[in-house]
């Protein structure tokens, strides 16, 4: 029945908004309107034929990117006044429930810039969370597997609210926001010392905050219902039949609402329906909108890691700072944490990353440090000798240590392009956090708009990018951002903020700087994957070039940490 639907709607409503001729051919909702219902946390109904309920604003997926948005709407002036609905297929409830233990870090950890930071500010998730879990990025240490080129970032060389020029490029000039004053003072801050380039916290942290938000938003008597451990059956352009009669949705009529049914036998109708639901996005897949991109041959291993800091030759024992390694199969990173820990996130080939996971903790320790020190022919030959059953062939502690005392031996004083072999090491890892090893397939996704009628996408279900940046997060986290203020914007004009005219503010600013972003990483991507001599000349030289070109650096680090104009000249 919901694939007649599906299929009934893409000939009528898209159709139809595409050909004036055929607006005719739209299906006019001849039953009453409901009055709304008053708002409570979790919905429930005994009629599965019941009539649609109505919501301003229907939000498919609980995730950050989701769960972000509904409280980014419940702190808007006008925004706040809307029903909102917050749709999940997962119990949100655990993360309410979070509590790890103080040893203990989940291995799906993120970057969050400085951007990010304050905007999860300015909606209150920021003081529910933890500090003591999370973790300044000051510094970062990033070179070439192949040749040992080399560049380091600062957040010291970082000062002052000055825009990225890149930020300008990609971005156009910064638009009048809405925010409060808590969000200038948080950008502001770098104006009298740095800013870390990052922070560090764990997925489920940001989600616990932003579900105690929510519950906060719903205390103070804002209309946001979430729809917790309920899947969305289907989606429909209006619950009309066939033989109704058949006019154009006139201004004010919900007769081009989509209609979502959930598994609970409710039916939700919404002025706007966002999809924050994933790369499988079926709130795109509703609205006809393609998703270009493709699957990397690579899969990416995260796990949590226990380090030995006093190991590090870094200044500082290597604290707070990021290492990552380009390997010819893929880059290798390590992340900061706090309490001696760090996150791991190694891409690598399909086949070595399931070795990775079956690998007994001691040897995988010793890969590890491994793939930050060793050739990557050492490294190759290592990986080829992981058995059917996970275990290694060879001794790989011994094996790495005779190969790390010849290297010393053999090695020159001065590596390819003059660097010194003497650059800082990361900390040795000494163990893994058990079931804390997981391995995802790697791809790059990004849809052709952001927004058609009634529908808007954001996170995941607009794009997908490679994690070598860390960026995928920040990029959903700048969607919710930017849609909630275009929003914002649109209902203290009076406008319908379900209608594409309306939306199209938020695609138009959003669309490039995710594209050009993608675009960055992949081609980063397939520039280090390789060994091929000139092309590794090539890289290298460039790449040291850049690092010995301070203010070049310097915008780089700033795009990346997404710093722009707050001037009072550029708010409201």
């Amino acid at each position: 029945m919901t694939t007649h639907l599906l299929s009934r709607v893409a000939r009528t409503r898209f159709a139809s908004r595409l050909n004036p001729a055929a607006a005719a051919c739209l299906l006019n909702s001849s039953r009453a309107q409901h009055q709304r219902v008053t708002s409570i946390r979790f919905q429930s109904t005994d009629a599965a034929a019941a009539a649609p309920e109505q919501y301003d604003v229907v939000i498919v997926g609980g995730g950050i990117a989701g769960s972000a948005l509904a409280c980014a709407l419940a702190s808007g002036k006008a925004s706040s006044t809307q029903k909102i609905a917050l749709i999940e297929a997962f119990d949100l409830s655990n993360h309410i429930k979070w509590s790890p233990r103080p040893d203990q870090y989940s291995n799906r950890v993120s970057s969050l810039t400085p951007k990010s930071v304050a905007f999860l500010k300015r909606i209150g998730v920021w003081a529910e969370m933890d500090p003591s879990r999370i973790a300044a990025l000051e510094g970062m240490q990033v070179w070439d597997g192949v040749s040992g080129a080399r560049i380091t970032f600062d957040a010291t060389n970082v000062t002052g609210t000055q825009s990225s020029f890149l930020h300008q490029v990609f971005s156009g000039p910064n638009p009048a926001v809405y925010e409060s004053n808590e969000h200038q003072d948080t950008i502001n801050s770098t104006d009298k010392e740095s800013s870390p380039l990052a922070w560090m916290a764990e997925n489920l942290h940001v989600q616990y905050g932003l579900q105690k938000q929510v519950l906060t938003h719903q205390e103070r008597g804002i209309k946001l219902d979430i729809f917790e451990k309920t899947k969305v059956q289907g989606i429909t352009a209006n619950d009309s039949d066939s033989t109704e009669a058949a006019v154009p949705a006139q201004a004010g009529s919900m007769a081009d609402w989509p209609v979502i049914e959930l598994d609970n036998g409710k039916k939700l109708q919404a002025r706007l329906l966002v999809g924050a639901d994933g790369v499988n996005s079926p709130v795109r897949s509703f609205a006809k909108i393609e998703s270009l991109g493709w699957d990397y041959q690579q899969f990416g291993l995260v796990a949590t890691l226990k380090v030995d800091h006093m190991t590090s030759t870094a200044s500082g024992h290597g604290k707070g700072v990021a290492w990552q390694r380009f390997l010819p199969t893929g880059p290798i990173a390590m992340l900061p944490l706090n309490d001696g820990l760090a996150s791991l996130v190694w891409s690598t080939t399909p086949k070595i990353a399931q070795d990775l996971k079956k690998l007994p903790p001691h040897d995988f320790c010793a890969l590890v440090n491994a793939a930050f020190s060793a050739s990557p022919a050492e490294l190759e030959y290592l990986c080829k000798n992981i058995g059917p059953d996970g275990k290694p062939l060879v001794d790989f502690q011994q094996e790495i240590e005779w190969r790390a005392s010849v290297q010393d031996m053999e090695s020159p004083r001065t590596g390819v392009f003059g660097r010194s072999t003497t650059d800082a090491k990361p900390p040795k890892v000494v163990d893994v956090q058990e079931n804390t090893r997981a391995p995802f397939p790697l791809r790059l996704r990004n849809s052709n708009s952001y927004v058609e009628d009634r529908v808007a996408l954001v996170g995941d279900a607009a794009h997908a990018v490679h994690p070598l940046a860390g960026q995928g997060l920040n990029q959903g986290l700048a969607d919710v951002e930017c849609l909630a203020r275009v929003i914002e914007q649109g209902l203290l004009s009076g406008s319908d903020i379900g209608n594409i005219h309306s939306l199209t503010p938020y695609s138009s600013e959003r669309f490039l700087p995710n594209l050009a972003m993608l675009g960055t990483v992949d081609k980063l991507s397939k520039l280090y994957n390789t060994d091929f001599s000139p092309v590794v000349w090539a890289r290298s030289l460039g790449l040291t070039a850049v690092d010995n070109m301070g203010p070049v650096k310097t915008e780089i680090m700033k795009f990346a940490m997404g710093l722009e104009d707050v001037s009072p000249t550029k708010r409201l």
